[in-house]
């Protein structure tokens, strides 16, 4: 495992809240995004190794998307297909789609032309009271959930771009949400101390009006160790200073992890990660990942599964089937968990930010991990895995959401105006 802190001006200095990857592109190494405070997303290329750019600029810019007028919490690309949903401070959720780059004529009198790639707001959803904490997308592209600090969490169709539901269950900020690929749940994480699972309804035919997800367990505490103290509380309270509690499913949709979780004992390593069974939802966590110097922020796991590593693997937390890989982002370092060997982290990257880590994401094969911070850089970590990738599983696209309507600008008197988009520069890598 290698990792390298990549100094560049990823988003004018200022925070990155968030970071995804694009598993449906097919262009050389591997696409992504991250969203920060200057109130924009970014579009990235990172270098495949057979590249010979790849070891003095490992990341290539691609594009700019300046649209919110508030910090951007979260970027997620659509599995289904190439869209790419933001969110944030402003409480606007903006679908993006790639276009055709403009003619070099016309570029210099466009937003967002600076780079390789041209991409434009396809829809537009408005209707959240406050600011967007998470995103996650339904597998096949056609719905979002977003969770808000306005104590809810809005199911919204992406392609009549509106809010079908509000989940309004929690009593405090909703920081973390995800969905099931097999489209059976969805999960919501909120600073009430409470995980929410609800069932997924809407890919049953429906009336308008009716629920596209109902409530189908709550979880807040569950019996002490010991079995004779109360019931031990499950999550950290409002007083964690993260803005995010980001849980997320597995590939094969059979564990879902979860974020900021605490324990009693010991003391000097009282948080931990649980994981909960899909056939056991409503149940409790059937394991914990303790010993993690600071709270957990985020959770992912690679999108792919690896092929079984052999009977000298040891006990594993599945009974069978392929092995998956885990991240767990806590405020100060990463642990990778494997599915083949036990409970115990298999890696460890501390000491790569001097603020604290916000988000992470994994390449389609997972043979790297991006993690970005609040401290404004991101971190890439090169991992040879010991078995080969298994192939993605495939989700039908559904029809894009109609384009945001938009006045069409006059070249000739906008030049006066404009500003001119500036690529962020390569300053140096560590």
């Amino acid at each position: 495992m290698r990792v390298k802190t990549v100094q560049i001006n990823w988003h004018d200095r200022l925070p990155i809240f968030s970071v995804d990857f694009d598993h449906s592109w097919q262009g050389d190494g591997w696409r992504f995004s991250t969203g920060g405070g200057d109130n924009n997303v970014r579009i990235w290329r990172l270098r495949s190794p057979q590249d010979p750019l790849h070891e003095a600029q490992p990341v290539e810019f691609l594009a700019s998307l300046n649209r919110h007028t508030a910090p951007v919490n979260v970027v997620r690309f659509s599995p289904a297909s190439g869209r790419l949903a933001s969110a944030g401070d402003d409480g606007v959720i903006i679908i993006w789609r790639q276009v055709d780059s403009p003619p070099a004529a016309l570029a210099d009198h466009l937003e967002d032309s600076a780079g390789k790639e041209t991409w434009r707001p396809a829809a537009m959803l408005r209707g959240s009271l406050a600011d967007i904490c998470d995103l996650a997308w339904s597998p096949d592209g056609a719905f979002l959930v977003s969770a808000s600090v306005d104590n809810t969490a809005r199911v919204w169709d992406a392609r009549e771009a509106r809010c079908v539901q509000v989940l309004a269950d929690h009593s405090h900020y909703v920081q973390g949400v995800a969905w099931d690929p097999l489209n059976e749940f969805v999960a919501t994480q909120s600073s009430d101390r409470s995980l929410r699972i609800y069932r997924w309804l809407g890919s049953r035919s429906r009336r308008a009006g009716e629920q596209v997800a109902r409530l189908e367990a709550s979880h807040r505490s569950m019996p002490a160790a010991d079995g004779r103290s109360h019931r031990q509380r499950l999550f950290h309270d409002d007083n964690l200073a993260s803005f995010f509690r980001r849980p997320s499913v597995s590939p094969d949709g059979r564990l879902l992890a979860t974020a900021a979780g605490v324990q009693r004992q010991p003391a000097d390593a009282r948080n931990a990660c649980f994981i909960w069974a899909r056939d056991r939802l409503r149940a409790e966590p059937v394991l914990r990942l303790a010993g993690h110097a600071k709270p957990i922020v985020a959770t992912r796991w690679a999108p792919c599964m690896f092929a079984e590593a052999g009977a000298g693997a040891g006990a594993g937390w599945l009974s069978q089937g392929p092995r998956m890989m885990l991240a767990v982002a806590s405020q100060s370092a990463v642990s990778l968990y494997d599915t083949s060997v036990g409970a115990r982290a298999v890696g460890l990257m501390d000491g790569l930010h001097y603020a604290a880590i916000a988000d992470l994401a994994w390449a389609a094969d997972g043979s790297h991990l991006v993690i970005v911070s609040i401290d404004g850089f991101a971190s890439v970590a090169s991992l040879d895995q010991p078995t080969a990738a298994l192939p993605l599983p495939l989700h039908d696209p559904v029809p894009e959401a109609q384009p945001a309507s938009r006045p069409a600008a006059n070249p000739a008197a906008h030049k006066s105006q404009a500003r001119k988009r500036v690529a962020p520069t390569l300053v140096s890598t560590l």
